[in-house]
């Protein structure tokens, strides 16, 4: 099949996890025979609005059209801009303008290489949907946060979920597929060697190592874990945070003020390519994710998170918090430990056991690896979704509109 991914609110390449989720996807559709066109969001004019990542076709679009527009370069976290007057005409350009000018170019890419099916992210702001109705070709909508445009959701014939609780509207369950997200498990793979190099490289000799790799978003539950880390030094005093990510002030303004500093190494961004060898030398990694901390993640939930795949491929063993999805991939004392979220007194004592129980720690590593190898894979993914793809261009009619309550 020939597919256009659009995912036009996502840079390619890029840190963030959206970034690595479209990329992976659509390399792993690639790999499978098919030819894959993503739309996605150009920075800067400094990059290619054209390139070829590993055999993906990607098709980069200015915000403004002609120029960039503010945080193009993802410099500021979401949750940090405050809104005001000029946010909001900014808002209403991206669902309006913006939207309408990218649906029109997606169409165009359609025409022009014969895509035989669309895939949209649901962050698109519907241009998936608009470049459906100009070609007539059928869409299926992927649904990974609640943001979706009710165009898209009405035009798609099919639609792809991670998580149930993300959908707003009643949809046909024959139409519906609820999967996980995936890891590359061949570059996510144990390597002691590399955790090593890292270990000498931030000065962690041989210290117990807390590892958590994310975004350092309120709702990620960081906070918590500071809080937890005064309990774990308290007992091992020679314990080691590696923090690795963007957006870090915050958190690391909050270890300062508590003390903690000396104990936390934060890496700032980093190449995806580079968060193997940052988890291999860790111990133990950390999900403490709190849902309640987001009026958004509160309402809908949150989706199926990448860095506990990642974790688990590198055998590493994994405390997160009891949310779903989690506890549909976790199962508590075997492929990982969970605790309740917002908990920073049960975090602290399981990030301890896991460390003095080194049986314990292996044998729940191993399991993990184990599962996410034969569950979890980009590929299987793939696999999943090529089918229900199939299954959008082969039934009949050009779209089969969802009712909106």
């Amino acid at each position: 099949m020939r597919i256009c991914y659009v995912a036009v609110d996502v840079a390619l390449p890029h840190y963030r996890g959206g970034a690595t989720h479209v990329y992976e996807l659509a390399k792993a559709l690639t790999q499978s025979g098919h030819e894959v066109h993503v739309i996605s969001r150009r920075t800067s004019r400094h990059q290619q609005a054209q390139v070829n990542l590993s055999g993906v076709r990607l098709h980069r679009l200015l915000r403004g059209i002609i120029s960039t527009m503010p945080r193009s370069s993802y410099d500021v976290l979401q949750e940090e801009v405050r809104p005001t007057p000029l946010r909001s005409l900014y808002t209403l350009y991206l669902f309006t303008f913006f939207a309408l000018y990218a649906g029109l170019a997606t169409a165009r890419i359609i025409k022009t290489y014969h895509v035989d099916v669309i895939l949209e992210r649901e962050s698109s702001l519907g241009a998936g949907a608009i470049a459906s109705l100009l070609t007539g070709r059928p869409m299926v909508l992927e649904i990974i946060g609640p943001r979706y445009s009710r165009l898209s959701l009405k035009r798609a014939k099919k639609i792809i979920a991670y998580t149930r609780s993300m959908i707003r509207e009643a949809v046909p369950e024959q139409d519906l597929r609820i999967v996980s997200a995936a890891v590359d498990v061949k570059t996510f793979t144990p390597n002691s060697a590399a955790g090593r190099r890292v270990r000498l490289k931030h000065d962690l000799g041989e210290s117990p190592v807390i590892g958590y790799v994310g975004t350092f978003q309120t709702w990620h539950g960081v906070e918590d874990l500071v809080c937890a880390a005064q309990q774990v030094l308290a007992r091992l005093p020679s314990a080691k945070f590696l923090m690795v990510g963007p957006y870090f002030r915050n958190t690391k303004l909050l270890a300062s003020q508590k003390g903690l500093a000396k104990a936390f190494v934060f890496t700032g961004p980093v190449s995806h390519t580079e968060i193997p060898d940052l988890i291999n030398a860790s111990d133990v990694l950390v999900a403490p994710y709190d849902p309640s901390r987001s009026g958004l993640r509160k309402k809908y939930g949150m989706g199926s998170p990448l860095k506990i795949f990642e974790y688990m491929a590198c055998r590493k063993p994994v405390i997160a918090t009891s949310v779903e999805p989690i506890t549909e991939i976790v199962e508590d004392q075997v492929t990982g430990i969970l605790v309740p979220p917002g908990d920073s007194e049960a975090l602290a004592k399981a990030i301890i056991k896991v460390i003095e129980a080194k049986d314990l720690a292996a044998k729940i590593a191993t399991k993990a690896r184990r599962m996410v190898i034969a569950k979890y894979s980009w590929e299987n993914l793939a696999r999943q979704l090529q089918d229900f793809l199939m299954e959008a261009t082969t039934s009949s009619g050009s779209a089969s509109p969802h009712k909106l309550a």
